[in-house]
């Protein structure tokens, strides 16, 4: 929804964000004109300024990937301890055949239908879906793709359902699905998954950072070429480097080139030292007065 504001007999259209009033299909004056000044051909209102991405057209796809979402290796993704939408680039190096590359499903919604020993008239299988209460013999086959994705820094399961799996696929799992064949088939349209370069939009939930579940669920996937070149072309997080209370006690330029992590070692180390030096001089003094 939206809000309209106006200011000395100028009106303007934006978010509905902190409104005090709202219009459900308003019949004003103004708002009448502003929609017929609308293009009247099916072409999406788009933003031109490239500087600006607009949630909802094409260009969002590239906002999600490159300006709307933290970029994070998979071993960053397993050590998350963050809820939240995250973006990675991986190869598929294998798909769980065990699992099965698609399921049955209500054709009224995706949810998951299982088998009867019934048939309909026309002798065909019944199968019942649990969220409907009723059986069909209509059903239709989606994708659910368990992917092992890896990278320079790990390796993960991501879960891939039916329309991002689709993406990378090119084919919808109704296309490729046969009710004679062996479950365990891989087909070679899955199969051609090994070794792609994929992008990925993943969720991190509780359940991934309390260990529960293993698998993250992606929101989104594409392997358009350009895309995935210009995400690994990006220059890799800057590390965080911090001054120590002695450099600003001493005064020193202001900046230590050294991580705050690697000059705490470098502190430890030199205390054993000192601690070291000290407890061999008393041993020492302590020998003198025996001798």
């Amino acid at each position: 929804f939206c809000s309209v504001k106006e200011w000395k007999g100028a009106y303007s259209i934006s978010s509905g964000y902190n409104s005090t009033h709202i219009l459900l299909n308003p019949t004003l004056e103004f708002i009448e004109e502003f929609k017929a000044s609308l293009p009247i051909d099916s072409l999406a209102l788009t933003n031109n300024d490239s500087s600006q991405w607009s949630v909802g057209t094409a260009t969002s796809i590239r906002a999600r990937f490159f300006v709307l979402n933290e970029k994070l290796t998979i071993r960053e993704i397993i050590d998350s301890t963050r809820v939240g939408t995250f973006v990675t680039l991986g190869t598929i190096e294998t798909i769980d055949i065990e699992r099965g590359w698609q399921y049955l499903s209500c054709k009224y919604h995706n949810k998951k239908v299982m088998p009867t020993t019934n048939v309909d008239a026309d002798n065909r299988p019944l199968f019942f879906c649990n969220t409907c209460d009723k059986e069909y013999s209509d059903v239709i086959s989606r994708f659910k793709l368990i992917a092992h994705v890896k990278d320079d820094s790990g390796e993960a399961n991501f879960l891939l359902f039916d329309a991002n799996a689709q993406q990378i696929v090119c084919h919808s799992a109704a296309e490729l699905y046969d009710e004679n064949e062996d479950e365990d088939f891989l087909l070679e349209a899955v199969s051609d998954l090994f070794g792609k370069i994929v992008l990925f939009e993943i969720s991190v939930d509780a359940d991934n950072i309390k260990g529960k579940s293993s698998q993250y669920v992606v929101r989104l996937a594409t392997d358009d070429r350009e895309m995935v070149e210009e995400f690994a072309d990006l220059p890799p997080k800057p590390v965080l480097m911090l001054e120590s209370a002695d450099d600003i006690s001493s005064g020193s330029s202001g900046f230590s080139g050294t991580p705050l992590s690697k000059r705490k070692s470098e502190q430890d180390e030199d205390s054993c030292l000192e601690d070291q030096h000290s407890v061999n001089k008393k041993l020492s003094q302590k020998n003198l007065k025996g001798e």
